[in-house]
C-alpha cells in the first residue's frame, strides 16, 4: 500500500474520532454534584508486515467510551432528602461504547494467502511420508478453483481476490461489521442497611483470579475475540475490559467478618440468569479472524457445499450469491444452533443459567487466597484445544441401527440441514487462587492460581460421525488440570531509569489433560468405520480435520497433547513524571515447536486529556513455516504472519 494512501487513511480516523480538534486542558472527569461523566475518544490504527517489504493497513477502529456514575443513594437518603429503608448506600453505572472501523468502507487490498492448514490443499505423500504437491489456500482458489454447477462449462472456475478478500463478504456484511453501538455496562451496586450484603445488579463484567492475558478463573465473562484476538493487552495501556463480553448478571457479596485467625473474609457469588454466549469468532478474510476461512461456507471447501449436501439427493437449498450462486447448500446445522453462537439450548434461566462462588481471606502471616467453584457452558476462550461442534453419530458395529442412523442423516441432508450441531455443555470447575507478599527476602508479590475442569469436550476418533466429506469426528469428555505461578516485582535498574522502578512481571502457565490415551491419528483417521469403533480413545484437536480437497492423508496433524505450557515476561516504568510509559514484553510457547509472541508499546502523555501510543508486536516461528503449528494459546501458531505496528490515539474527558 502507497504512504500517501496509508495516512490518508489515519487522518480519517483522527478526523471521525474528533482526535484533530483542540480539546481544553480538563480534568478526566466531569462532576455535577453526585453524577459524573467521564469518557475518551479512541483512534487506533493498525498496520501489518506479514514480511519485511510488506505493509497492510488492516485496522482504523475509532472508538468512543462514554461513562456515566451517579452516587444516587448516601447515608440512607435518596438525594440527600428522601429516606430509604433498608438500603445504606447505593449508585448507578453506565458504560457505552460506539465503534466506526473503515477498514469495511475503504477495503484495502490485504489478504492473508496462506491459512493454518498451510500447503496441503491437494497434496500427497511421498514414499518416505513426506507431504508433496500442495497448495495453499489462495493458490488453489486462484489456480484449480472450485467446482461449477453441474452440467456448466468449465468444470472448475477459478476466483479472484475480490471474492477472497473482504469484498467477498457483500456490502451489508461490511456495513454491519464497520459498526458497533453497544450497552457495556449498566449496573446498580445497592448496599444494605444492618446486613453485611452487597448486591450488583445489571450488565457487567465480574473478574476473579490472579491471571494476567491467559483466563483460568476470570472466566464469568466469555471473551469478544473478532477485533484483534486477545491482543488489546496488556495494561497499563489497554486491558481486558474490552475484550470481555457483558452480561446481565446478578453479584453478591456478604462480610463474613474475622473468623479464627483468618481476616478479610467474605463470601461472593453471581447468577447469570440465561444472558451468557460462548467466545465470539470469526474468519478470514478479516484482518483479526481466525486463520482459515469458514469451515461450513467457505467457497472451496466449505462442508454446505460439499459431500452429502451437493450430491443428487441432497439439499434442495442453492447459494445466492457468491462464488458458488446457483449450486445446492445445506442451510443450517442441526437444532438450528450456530457455531461460535449458540447450542441447542435457548437463552433462558432454566436452560442457559451459570453461576459462580468463591471464599475470600487472609491468614495471619499475609496469603491471600480464595476457593471458587463455577458451573457454566465451556466458553473456549483458555487455550484449550476443544471441540466446538458435535455430529450426529453412526453405531458401525450395529449394521441394523446404523443403517437407521444413516438413513436420518440423509432425511437431515434432504431437507438442507447439516447433521452437526454447535456444542456449549456445562463444565464443573474447582479452582484455587493465591497471592503473597515476600517483603524480607525477595521484594516480590508471588501469585498462583489453578482450576480442573471437568468435562471438557474433545474430538475422538473412536467416535464416527455420518459426515465423511468433510469428516467430523465425535466428541468425548476429559478432564483437565490448569495452573499458573508468577511474580510481580517493582526493581531499581538505574541505568535505565535513575527516578523510577521497573516492574517485572512474570508467570507460567500449564494444562495437562487427564488420561489422555496415547493414538497415531494420522494412522487412526484411515481405518474403517468399523476398525475405529472397535479401537481404543483417540483424540485429535480441532485446527487441522480433513475437507473434500485437503482430504485425511495429510490432515489430523494437530495432536491433543498431555502438557501445554507457557510462559510471559514483561516489564514497565515511568519516565518524565510519568508522561512517558514504555512496555515491554514476550509470551513463550516452548511446546509446540517453540513459537513467541515479543512486544513492545510507549505510552506518551501530551496533555492530561491526550495520550499517543506507539506499539510493535512480533510473531515469531523460530523454525520457520514448513510445518504448521497448531497452538490454541493464539501466539505465533494461530498469529504467523500477523506482526503489526500500532498507533493508538486517546483522548479523555
Amino acid at each position: 500500500m502507497k504512504i500517501r494512501r496509508l495516512w490518508s487513511m489515519v487522518l480519517a480516523g483522527l478526523v471521525a474520532s474528533g482526535l484533530t480538534a483542540a480539546p481544553r486542558l480538563a480534568d478526566a472527569t466531569l462532576r455535577f454534584g453526585d453524577l459524573q461523566v467521564s469518557g475518551n475518544l479512541q483512534s487506533q490504527n493498525l498496520m501489518r508486515t506479514p514480511d519485511p517489504s510488506t505493509w497492510e493497513f488492516i485496522q482504523n477502529r475509532n472508538t468512543t467510551h462514554i461513562r456515566l456514575d451517579y452516587d444516587w443513594l448516601q447515608g440512607g437518603k435518596f438525594i440527600t432528602k428522601y429516606d430509604i429503608p433498608f438500603i445504606e448506600k447505593s449508585s448507578f453505572t453506565l458504560v457505552w461504547r460506539g465503534v466506526y472501523d473503515s477498514i469495511y468502507d475503504t477495503t484495502p487490498g490485504f489478504l492473508q494467502k496462506t491459512d493454518i492448514h498451510g500447503t496441503n490443499y491437494g497434496a500427497t505423500r511421498d514414499s518416505a511420508g513426506k507431504m508433496i504437491n500442495g497448495r495453499n489456500y489462495f493458490d488453489q482458489a486462484t489456480q484449480v478453483g472450485i467446482p461449477n454447477i453441474p452440467g456448466k462449462t468449465p468444470a472448475f472456475k477459478q476466483l479472484t481476490i475480490d471474492n477472497l478478500g473482504l469484498n467477498g463478504l457483500g456490502q451489508e456484511a461490511l456495513d454491519t461489521l464497520k459498526f458497533e453501538n453497544e450497552l457495556r455496562e449498566l449496573w446498580m451496586d445497592i448496599k444494605f442497611r444492618g446486613v453485611p450484603l452487597t448486591v450488583r445488579a445489571g450488565r457487567q463484567q465480574i473478574v476473579w483470579g490472579e491471571t494476567d492475558n491467559f483466563r483460568m478463573l476470570d472466566r464469568a465473562n466469555s471473551l469478544n475475540l473478532t477485533w484483534h484476538f486477545q491482543q488489546e493487552i496488556p495494561a497499563p495501556a489497554f486491558g481486558w475490559d474490552e475484550i470481555r463480553r457483558p452480561f446481565w448478571m446478578l453479584k453478591f457479596v456478604y462480610d463474613l467478618g474475622n473468623i479464627w485467625r483468618l481476616s478479610q473474609n467474605f463470601l461472593e457469588w453471581y447468577w447469570n440468569p440465561g444472558d451468557w454466549e460462548p467466545a465470539k469468532q470469526t474468519y478470514l478474510p478479516r484482518p483479526w479472524g481466525l486463520p482459515f476461512y469458514n469451515s461450513l461456507t467457505n467457497p472451496v471447501d466449505g462442508g454446505f457445499f460439499d459431500g452429502p449436501c451437493g450430491s443428487t439427493n441432497g439439499s434442495p437449498f442453492k447459494q445466492v450469491g457468491g462464488p458458488r450462486n446457483g449450486q445446492q447448500t445445506c442451510v443450517k446445522l442441526l437444532h438450528n444452533t450456530k457455531l461460535f453462537g449458540r447450542g441447542d439450548y435457548s437463552r433462558n434461566p432454566m436452560e442457559n443459567s451459570q453461576v459462580g462462588v468463591r471464599y475470600h481471606g487472609i491468614t495471619p502471616f499475609g496469603l491471600e487466597f480464595t476457593l471458587n467453584y463455577f458451573y457454566q457452558r465451556f466458553a473456549g476462550d483458555d487455550g484449550s484445544n476443544y471441540a466446538p461442534v458435535r455430529v450426529l453419530l453412526r453405531d458401525p458395529l450395529n449394521p441394523t441401527r446404523d443403517a437407521k442412523i444413516q438413513a436420518k442423516a440423509q432425511r437431515l441432508f434432504s431437507r438442507g440441514v447439516f447433521p452437526l450441531e454447535a456444542f456449549n455443555d456445562y463444565v464443573h470447575t474447582l479452582g484455587i487462587s493465591a497471592n503473597y507478599s515476600d517483603e524480607a527476602y525477595t521484594q516480590a508479590v508471588f501469585r498462583m492460581e489453578t482450576i480442573y475442569d471437568i468435562g471438557v469436550p474433545f474430538f475422538d476418533l473412536q467416535k464416527v460421525g455420518v459426515i465423511d466429506t468433510p469428516a467430523v469426528p465425535g466428541v468425548t469428555k476429559k478432564d483437565m488440570w490448569k495452573g499458573m505461578i508468577g511474580f510481580d516485582r517493582p526493581t531499581w535498574i538505574r541505568w535505565l531509569n535513575k527516578k523510577s522502578t521497573w516492574f517485572l512481571t512474570g508467570q507460567f502457565f500449564w494444562h495437562y489433560l487427564i488420561n489422555n490415551p496415547s493414538c497415531r491419528a494420522q494412522e487412526v483417521a484411515l481405518q474403517t468405520p468399523q476398525a475405529r469403533a472397535a479401537g481404543g480413545s483417540c483424540l485429535v484437536g480441532g485446527l487441522d480435520l480433513p475437507s473434500s480437497v485437503r482430504g485425511s492423508n495429510v490432515s489430523f496433524r494437530d495432536k491433543i497433547r498431555d502438557w501445554e505450557a507457557l510462559f510471559t515476561l514483561a516489564a514497565f516504568s515511568f519516565y518524565r513524571g510519568g508522561s512517558i510509559v514504555p512496555v515491554l514484553g514476550m509470551a513463550v510457547d516452548p511446546v509446540n515447536q517453540w513459537n513467541l509472541e515479543a512486544f513492545w508499546s510507549v505510552d506518551y502523555v501530551l496533555r492530561d486529556d491526550f495520550v499517543v501510543n506507539l506499539a510493535q508486536r512480533y510473531f515469531v516461528t523460530p523454525r520457520g513455516a514448513s510445518t504448521p503449528i497448531f497452538e490454541t494459546w493464539g501466539l505465533a501458531g494461530l498469529n504467523r504472519g500477523r506482526s503489526e505496528t500500532s498507533l493508538r490515539l486517546t483522548y479523555q474527558f
